[in-house]
């Protein structure tokens, strides 16, 4: 099953989260480009001092996915319709867009987007 993973999935794994690290290493994990968007300012502002190369790692482990003008209109519909951040609709749309499962993630923000056939997973750190 094609799982997406979110920016906080990464603090997660980081933490040594037992769900996101068996995820990493046995899982199909899909994520946005946009994370690495806020991951590298993370990175910038003096976090994940204790994994330098996360960037890396993820694009050598993980399918990231761009977003597209269809990415871009379908998140609007959720933004508007649940409220959501922007940034949080556009991921979560790429991964409905993409056929994920499953979303592992610690925002709660993604609860706000149910559909059937995706079932969205709160990890803990």
């Amino acid at each position: 099953m094609l799982t997406g993973i979110d920016t906080s999935f990464f603090y997660a794994l980081a933490a040594g989260n037992p769900a996101a690290v068996a995820a990493w290493e046995n899982r199909e994990l899909l994520t946005s480009a946009l994370c690495f968007y806020e991951l590298k300012k993370k990175l910038l502002q003096g976090a994940l001092k204790a994994w330098p190369t996360v960037l890396e790692d993820i694009a050598r482990a993980v399918e990231v996915v761009p977003v597209t003008a269809a990415t871009a209109l379908k998140a609007g519909k959720i933004a508007y319709d649940t409220g959501m951040p922007a940034f949080d609709a556009i991921i979560i749309s790429s991964f409905d867009e993409t056929g994920c499962g499953e979303v592992l993630t610690l925002d709660h923000h993604f609860k706000l987007f149910s559909k059937k056939g995706l079932k969205v997973t709160l990890l803990a750190i």
